[in-house]
């Protein structure tokens, strides 16, 4: 029940939103699509009236999925592809139940696909038996008790049983890293390290030991503050942003990857090694509090949200495998359905006015496209990215990348986005 109340009180929570500027592509414009608060966008999706058809983890309708369950965790091009794929089969539901279409501007849409992606930040319940093992496993147990059992050269971890949210017991793991690991290097204690589930696990395990019903919630993190803390807390001397910044550790834009506790999980395996090149640089290792290190790991946590870069000679190969052609191809043609993507495009600069653009008028060309006999076109991995760029650079709109520079993963194309 308490996991329903917190669901419903995000999705009653209003922030300060994006301020959205022109363009994905250059690296000074890569804050404009940090959300200042990651749940404002909830605002919307109970206002637009997607809450009647979908849940978040329990909460709302079930003719469509439940969203809290990681399935949109991708970038914002690609979660768009998955809308543009269901969109059909949303209109049916729309006539069905006599609903309007909702219809969006760029920076509400901005902010609801980042609500959107979001909701995949969080790691399924741990286990507990699973934390208990590592609890006993990693060496936990020779230096911290719980539940009046284990060791005491270290705290009791009892005092973060309470906690909601890992951000307690992380901060801590920060802070105080340093003297653990000269503690148990005296103790000759491996240090452990964390991967997949392991923080979720154990923070069940500890909770678990908790008697009392009252917990502590915190606060999400605010990606844009993160962003300002990534440069005082002198993070950017040392890694580098899609090829901004330091060279002495890795690109986060690039390397970083998983979930809010997974981040804060590859910050404790790494630790040492930072220990050891701030020294060289005479840097002291920065102190964090709890809403500090909530802001910091959103910030890390929503550099998977900006796409790969869109190719567009590939865009233009989805144009024309897409049949785009039929219904927007030129006025000479004289078999003309929909108005030339070269007039309309020069009017929609950016990929965020583009797709947003898609979803508000997507019922009437679900409507044309069944008058003409044309299947809906489904799109593929990163092709939304691909097809957008393709249509920025020779459809008449603004020559502008679609996502920020850099290398990036190879996407898998083989699959529709589901």
């Amino acid at each position: 029940m308490r996991g329903r109340l917190l669901v419903v009180g995000c999705l009653l929570l209003i922030g300060t939103g994006l301020d959205v500027t022109p363009a994905f592509g250059r690296h000074e414009n890569l804050s404009a699509l940090l959300p200042g608060n990651p749940l404002e966008g909830s605002r919307l999706f109970t206002g637009k009236g997607c809450l009647r058809c979908h849940a978040v983890h329990g909460v709302g309708g079930t003719s469509g999925p439940d969203l809290g369950r990681g399935m949109l965790n991708r970038p914002l091009l690609e979660i768009a592809g998955v809308m543009w794929n269901h969109s059909p089969g949303m209109e049916h539901l729309f006539q069905e139940e006599r609903v309007t279409r909702p219809k969006f501007e760029p920076p509400e849409m901005a902010s609801l696909l980042a609500f959107l992606y979001y909701l995949g930040s969080f790691d399924p319940p741990g286990d507990v038996a699973a934390g208990a093992r590592l609890f006993r496993d990693k060496g936990c147990r020779t230096c911290h008790s719980l539940g009046g059992q284990g060791g005491s050269v270290g705290p009791p971890l009892d005092r973060y049983s309470h906690y909601a949210a890992p951000l307690a017991l992380t901060t801590a793991l920060w802070n105080r890293g340093r003297i653990m690991a000269g503690r148990m290097e005296e103790m000759r204690v491996s240090r452990a390290t964390f991967e997949g589930n392991d923080i979720p696990n154990l923070l069940a395990f500890i909770r678990s030991t908790d008697g009392g019903t009252e917990h502590v919630y915190a606060a999400p993190g605010n990606p844009k503050r993160g962003e300002d803390l990534f440069t005082k807390k002198r993070c950017v001397e040392c890694h580098s942003i899609r090829g901004h910044g330091g060279s002495i550790g890795p690109d986060l834009g690039i390397k970083l990857k998983g979930s809010l506790t997974q981040i804060t999980g590859a910050m404790w395996n790494h630790a040492p090694y930072m220990w050891v090149k701030m020294a060289e640089r005479g840097m002291a290792v920065p102190s964090l509090d709890m809403v500090e290190m909530g802001d910091l790991i959103a910030y890390l946590y929503f550099f998977q949200f900006i796409d790969p870069p869109g190719d567009a000679r590939r865009g233009r190969a989805v144009y024309e495998e897409k049949q785009c052609g039929l219904c927007h191809g030129s006025a000479k043609a004289g078999q003309l359905v929909a108005p030339p993507l070269a007039g309309v495009v020069a009017k929609l600069p950016t990929p965020l006015e583009i797709i947003t653009q898609m979803w508000n008028h997507a019922g009437r060309m679900e409507e044309r496209m069944t008058e003409v006999n044309v299947a809906w076109p489904l799109l593929k991995g990163g092709e939304m990215a691909d097809l957008i760029a393709y249509l920025l650079r020779d459809q008449g709109g603004v020559s502008r990348p679609a996502n920020p520079k850099g290398s990036a993963p190879k996407r898998d194309r083989g699959q529709p986005a589901r």
